[in-house]
């Protein structure tokens, strides 16, 4: 069972993505972001029946918190896919799939949560490899720091990614896993709001011309969040150390696929930083679950 979820979680994962930036790049990242909002908060809507016991533990402070944080996670989300519009889509995710390395560090510092030898070296080798993706060498050497707008985007997001994922345990000690995932997508409407004073959006939502793109962003939010609840529920069932790992090694997926598809333009310091990044993602992944 946990192998199952595990591989249904890797292929949601990683084809969700893939089907989030073809709508982002046909019909815009707003409104790829407003329909995948839309069917996210659909599919997880479908467990709130069989979460109902724990919703009696919320407090108002705990989900006026809960909130903030969906904003700041669901706008991270936008940043992402306005990356994947304008930049190359390997490497915006392989940027964004560092964060549970990021998630490890701040855990250990805020936390206290142990860090083996093992692990900090994986979380070395990521950090390494998002350097190259981000920062050219040859730019560094004549003093030159430009960095791309959809990395910048992607690295702020992935910030806002790093303090949701570290403090959603404080959530998840009081309520469960569910409800705190459920209240953050549910404050769409705020993020949405969020992201059209943030970044002075003026266009409207409306009904898209181009319908396989609605559709891609449909799919786009339902496969995500489903990945999710898999992943969860096999977490919750004591299978972490099964479905974790193979979940974990989503970005091997992704890559190729996007690579394939998008074959969006990529330096050889770029490859090679996606490259050291995807191997660190994913021997840290197996190493946490593990230890």
């Amino acid at each position: 069972m946990g192998t199952f979820l595990g591989f249904l979680t890797y292929f949601a994962w990683a084809i969700g993505d893939i089907f989030g930036i073809y709508s982002s790049r046909k019909i815009g990242s707003f409104l790829a972001t407003f329909y995948v909002f839309i069917a996210a908060f659909f599919v997880a809507s479908l467990y709130v029946p069989f979460a109902l016991n724990e919703l009696r533990n919320i407090t108002p402070f705990l989900l006026l918190i809960n909130i903030l944080f969906g904003i700041v996670v669901l706008t991270g989300n936008y940043m992402i896919n306005e990356a994947f519009r304008t930049s190359n889509a390997s490497l915006i995710g392989i940027i964004v799939q560092s964060f549970p390395a990021a998630v490890v560090v701040l855990s250990w510092l805020l936390f206290k949560d142990p860090i083996t030898l093992n692990q900090a070296f994986w979380i070395v080798i990521i950090f390494f490899g998002v350097f190259l993706c981000t920062i050219s060498l040859s730019d560094l050497k004549g003093a030159k720091f430009r960095v791309d707008r959809g990395v910048r985007l992607t690295l702020i997001a992935t910030f806002g990614f790093t303090i949701y994922f570290t403090f959603l345990r404080i959530f998840i000690a009081k309520y469960g896993w569910f409800w705190p995932n459920y209240i953050a997508i549910a404050s769409f409407p705020l993020a949405i709001f969020t992201i059209r004073k943030v970044f002075k959006i003026k266009e409207k939502i409306k009904l898209a011309v181009n319908k396989k793109a609605i559709v891609s962003a449909f799919l786009s939010g339902s496969m995500l969040r489903g990945g999710d609840i898999a992943l969860n529920y096999a977490v919750a069932a004591g299978l972490t150390a099964t479905a974790a790992p193979i979940a974990g090694a989503s970005p091997t997926l992704f890559v190729i696929l996007s690579s394939l598809i998008f074959k969006d333009k990529t330096s050889k310091q770029q490859i090679i930083g996606i490259l050291v990044s995807l191997v660190g993602i994913v021997a840290l992944s197996f190493s946490l679950s593990i230890f």
